[in-house]
């Protein structure tokens, strides 16, 4: 920001993480609002702020952000395709259990702000298998928490290994409350999977209820467990809600997203201009 000042350049921010939610989590509660604070002072010195979602840009408005514009993510709709389902990378997640079993993913890191513990009654559902990716500092607690079931964690993937993994499973599940946007939501719905997440967050708002996905309350490993049961028990529904999730995610290249923000970066431009030409007619008034 200040630099943008010093060298008269248009300067865009964007709203990317949710460090104020961060902090609540983490058990820094009296640091929420002066955090809050700092970050208004910071993006409203920007031209313009980019929010991830319609959930994020409602909450920046409430805390007197100026000038919000959304930018949501796009996605590679080829690489992340049902396309490339294979039964060594199914088996390879089910780590042993019965094949018959509906293969529920989780993908991202282990951390204690993605409320992971959500998914501890759904370990124990019969006739599912809970494969969760990612890494982190909190991944030894919460293996120790998930020993009493089957759960397999395989650690952190990447690039092709993780389009794959994707692929393999029937079913997507975030409990993660604190995401501006979830791209790794957008990941699986471009999968194929029909998505479960919070009513808190940026993924809600790629979900259509009961169309390409389910939103639970945060927290409500029941809700979470009841939703993956229904779609275990009907087939039929996993399909269609496989086909709406590929179909909403195609729809967002990320052409059309790179478009949009290039369309930002000229109206930046133009705010810049006129805020400049506006100093520079003050300037003569009082030189005058």
């Amino acid at each position: 920001m200040a630099a943008g000042e010093w060298f008269d350049v248009p300067v865009i921010a964007n709203y990317q993480t949710d460090l104020p939610a961060y902090a609540q989590s983490y058990g820094y509660g009296l640091l929420r609002q002066p955090m809050i604070d700092f970050l208004r002072f910071i993006h409203n010195g920007c031209h313009l702020t980019l929010a991830p979602s319609r959930t994020t840009l409602a909450e920046l408005r409430g805390w007197n952000f100026h000038r919000l514009r959304l930018w949501e993510r796009g996605i590679d709709s080829e690489r992340f395709n049902p396309a490339h389902a294979d039964p060594t990378w199914r088996a390879r997640l089910l780590a042993g259990r019965d094949p018959s079993r509906l293969l529920v993913l989780y993908v991202g890191r282990i951390a204690k702000d993605k409320h992971l513990t959500t998914l501890h009654t759904l370990a124990h559902e019969p006739g599912v298998a809970l494969t969760l990716i990612g890494g982190g500092d909190y991944q030894a607690e919460l293996q120790a928490q998930f020993a009493d079931s089957d759960a397999h964690f395989t650690g952190a993937l990447f690039g092709d290994e993780l389009t794959r993994a994707y692929a393999a499973a029937d079913v997507f599940v975030f409990p993660g409350p604190e995401e501006t946007f979830g791209q790794v939501v957008l990941e699986a719905m471009a999968s194929g999977l029909p998505v479960i997440v919070t009513d808190r967050g940026g993924p809600q708002t790629m979900v259509h209820e009961g169309h390409n996905g389910f939103i639970c309350a945060v927290d409500d490993g029941a809700a979470f467990t009841d939703r993956v049961r229904l779609l275990r028990d009907n087939p039929l529904l996993r399909v269609q809600m496989s086909r709406a999730a590929r179909t909403y995610a195609s729809a967002r290249p990320w052409i059309a997203v790179m478009q949009q923000l290039e369309r930002y970066y000229q109206e930046a431009q133009h705010l810049h201009q006129r805020l400049r030409d506006q100093r520079l007619r003050a300037n003569r008034k009082r030189s005058a």
